[in-house]
This record gives structure tokens, sequence and C-alpha cells, in this order.
């Protein structure tokens, strides 16, 4: 764990004093001046919570001025200006003949955020400054919260860049987040940022912390803290290229939990229960209405996983533009291992499908599947099996020149295939055939097609590699593929 406490603090203010230095108070970027002093005005500048957008609106209200948080945000007199050399400065030159009659800062003020509300405290109340300053003169204001941190304002919140999300049960006052690792120091020294805001997502609550979009692919370790005390243990390393939403618990430990509430997909999603042991390298290929949609063999990748319950299912998303299309589904270990078509499905409403050995099931319900058989990666492997062809081309006209298998696996490679001119010719019982085998295990199966590489193509013939493993021998017409009748021949011999 990477310790950023009080005690490494302590030695570097040691060294500093050893070195000869004079005690000092520690400044930071955001709290160095950023505006200069006029002789005729008050200048505050506002250290404004971290993760304010750089393209916020924020103005100043009070009693001073007479207006309200409401009604400040038409007056552009008291919009505050963003410092050029800090996200977290915002300046404004106050004069007092601009004031109501009478008053003074010193009968407070307040500041409001356009996009976040009003300024809070730490505990979420609202939050009156008062100062005795004189023109000629420059203060430095820190605003601990806007409202939205506290609200769970519903609004759509616009993000800069990823975002870890943080459902915090910790019970710390003031949760922080410190990162390091390609980039130390990211988005602040020890103890890092404070949250951006609060955001409710299908009725769960979480702090949120925008990254921001400069740093997306960075692998960082995450440090919460209360402020820079009660450190938690190191979280990662993470990397930027997804959001990710963590449950910090009463016990001080940190998990990843189910962000899908918060995903937007485009358009309807087919979900997959992994029972064949695939994992992310599960591919989804489509053919109907539109051949090769979302992609050309062997189909989308996992677009993400969500969690329904006690189960986890990857997802992919069909896209909106394609709503409407009735196609087919064809699941592989990313081109190998084919299940059969999961068949009609038509694009519009998310299905919940569960993918074995034994083919595609469709669930009812994803949070209570049924029965389902879980691929076992620590059973016995199963017994190998080699699976002989014996092929006799009876077809006119058709002329099919390869052989291509799909199933347990691609026998014969990507489509075409085989070519007829790679196998073997043989002779039984004076009749010429050709030859050629498919490897594999028991129980395994395969789809035969045979094709000239085109459109042309027989109806598919399924042969399965049972035990005692058997010799296939198949007579090939233009309509069919049928068992040749010279294997009862071959049997008598």
């Amino acid at each position: 764990m990477k310790q950023l406490s009080f005690v490494s603090m302590l030695s570097v203010l040691c060294c500093l004093f050893m070195a000869g230095c004079k005690q000092a108070e520690i400044v930071y970027d955001h709290e160095q001046p950023q505006f200069e002093i006029r002789s005729n005005a008050i200048l505050l500048e506002l250290i404004v919570p971290s993760g304010t957008a750089a393209d916020d609106e924020i103005f100043i209200f009070g009693p001073f001025n007479g207006e309200t948080e409401t009604t400040v945000t038409e007056q552009l007199a008291w919009k505050m200006e963003k410092a050029a050399r800090s996200d977290r400065k915002w300046g404004i030159y106050l004069f007092p003949k601009d004031f109501a009659e009478g008053k003074s800062l010193a009968d407070g003020f307040s500041f409001v955020s356009k996009k976040a509300g009003a300024e809070r405290d730490v505990n979420g109340k609202a939050v009156t400054h008062t100062l005795d300053a004189g023109v000629g003169t420059r203060t430095n204001i820190w605003a601990d919260r806007w409202a939205a941190y506290f609200s769970g304002d519903e609004r759509p919140v616009e993000h800069d860049g990823y975002v870890v999300y943080v459902q915090d049960e910790s019970g710390f006052a003031d949760l922080h987040l410190y990162m390091y690792g390609d980039i130390d120091d990211l988005n602040g020294g020890w103890p890092g940022m404070a949250p951006t805001g609060v955001e409710t997502l299908n009725g769960v609550e979480y702090k949120y912390f925008d990254i921001g979009a400069d740093n997306s692919g960075l692998s960082e370790t995450l440090i919460f803290s209360d402020n820079g005390s009660n450190q938690l243990a190191d979280y990662g390393p993470v990397t930027f290229s997804e959001n990710f939403f963590l449950h910090i618990k009463d016990d001080g430990s940190i998990e990843k939990v189910d962000g899908s509430s918060a995903i937007v997909h485009d358009g309807a999603v087919v979900y997959v229960l992994d029972g064949i042991g695939w994992g992310m390298s599960t591919t989804l290929y489509m053919w109907g209405d539109v051949d090769n949609l979302n992609g050309g063999w062997p189909g989308m990748k996992v677009g993400g996983t969500v969690q329904f319950g006690d189960y986890t299912y990857m997802y992919y998303e069909m896209g909106e533009a394609n709503k409407g299309l009735s196609e087919h589904l064809i699941f592989s270990n990313n081109g190998a291992g084919q299940l059969p078509d999961y068949d009609g499905y038509v694009i519009g409403e998310d299905i919940y499908l569960y993918i074995a050995a034994g083919g595609v099931t469709a669930i009812a319900d994803p949070t209570s599947p049924g029965d389902i058989v879980w691929f076992d990666p620590t059973a016995a492997p199963k017994e190998e099996a080699v699976v002989d062809l014996y092929l006799y081309n009876a077809t006119e006209g058709l002329s099919p020149e390869h052989l291509y298998a799909w199933g347990s696996s691609e026998a014969f490679g990507g489509w075409p295939g085989q070519a007829f001119g790679k196998m073997d010719t043989v002779y039984v019982l004076g009749i010429e055939l050709l030859h050629t085998t498919i490897s594999g295990h028991v129980s395994d199966e395969w789809n035969l097609i045979f094709n000239n590489g085109a459109d042309a193509k027989v109806p598919d013939y399924t042969v399965r590699a049972e035990e005692p493993v058997g010799d296939f021998y198949l007579k090939i017409t233009n309509t069919a593929v049928s068992p040749l009748q010279v294997a009862a021949q071959i049997q008598k011999h």
C-alpha cells in the first residue's frame, strides 16, 4: 500500500527544518493569487469544489446585493470569472457603489453554481460568509460543496470523461479520493479530490468523481480517506477505459458492484449467461434481414457485463437503428466452437439467453434462470476422437468444391472450408470416394455444409463423435446429404 499520512508529511517538514528553512505555511497552486488587485474594487477569489466544470457559471448573492440564488443567475454584474491558469479559482471585482443601500459584505454573501446549485458546507447546510474588506484588497474564499452533492439531483449530469461512482457507507464525514500510478497526484495532491457531486441512479445514491477526459487510458491506484485521515486500503490499479462503480462498506472494505442501472444502452440488448466457459471471448454473429449485422464473422465482441441478482451476464448492444430487424444469432468462441443458431429474434426487446454445450436457451427471469449446468474448468478433459468422412459426390450441375464444418469447432477452418482437391481419393468396393477427417472429442458435433464457395450449397448434415467412434459414409446430391449404402456392405465384409 502506498501510505500518505501525517507521518510522511511530518518527515518532509522535518527535512525542511533541518535544512535551515523557516517554518512556513504550505500554499497550494489553487490558493495562489490569480487576479490583479484593483485600487477601486474589492477582489474575491473563490476556490471552488474539486470537479466544478470549467464551463460552469458561478454567481455571488446575498444581503449585500439584495439577490437570491434564483434571481442572481440572470444578473451578469454578479457573475464570476474563471482564472486563466486554474480550474479551481474564480474571481470577481466588487464595487461598493453597486451594493444594496446601506449594505456591505459584512451583511452576508454566498455563491451559486448554475449547474450544481448553491454553496453548502460539508454537512449540507447553506453557507453565509461575512467579510470586512475595503477596496484595494484581495481575499480567498473556500466553497466546500455545491447543493447537487447532497440533493441527489435527477437532472442529467454531464461528466468529464470516465467516472468513479461510490456507494459510500464508510461513515467518513469528508470522503476524498487520491490517485497514483501512471501519474501520481492525479487530480490533486494528498488527500486528493472531493466528490464532484452526487448522482442517484435507479434509486441508488452515488458520490461520484469525474476523472477528466484527458486522463482516459491511465492506470491508477485509488486511495479513499476521510479528508486525509483514516485512509482505506489501496484499490486497484484500475484503467480508466470504463466507469467504475464501487461500494465502500462500513468495515472499510471496497468491492466493485453492478453499475448496469447507470449504463445507457444503444437500443435493445442481448444478455448472455455463460455456461460453456468461453467468457469474454464469446462473440455474436447475426444474419437474417441483414447479414453480417453489427460485424462480419465471428461478429460482435462482448460489450460488458452486468449483474442480475446472483448472476453475471455478458451483454451485446443491438443498436437503436436496427429496431424491427429479424435476425438469427450465432454464438461462438471467437469463431471456433460455434453453437446452433438461435432463430427469429426480432430486435426491439431485451432478451436473456443461456449458452451451454447443448445450445442456446431463452431465460424468462434473469435473476432466476432455472436449471442450468455450469462449465466446470476443473473437470477431466474429454476423450479425444477422430471422425473419418467418406464422401460420394452425386451432385449434378451444383459442383460442390468445398466442405465447411461448424459446431464444436470450425473443423476445416473458415468459410468455405476444405477444398475437395485437398482430400484423399480412396476406393471402397470399387466406388471412388473422397476421404477426410475431423479431430475433436467424444460428444463433439459438427454441421457439414458442402458448397462451391458462393451461394450454391447443400443443406447441412450433422455428424457426432460418439463412443465408439464410427466412420461416416455420405452421399451428396443437389438437395440432400444421406448415408451411403456402401457402409452396410462394408460391415458385411
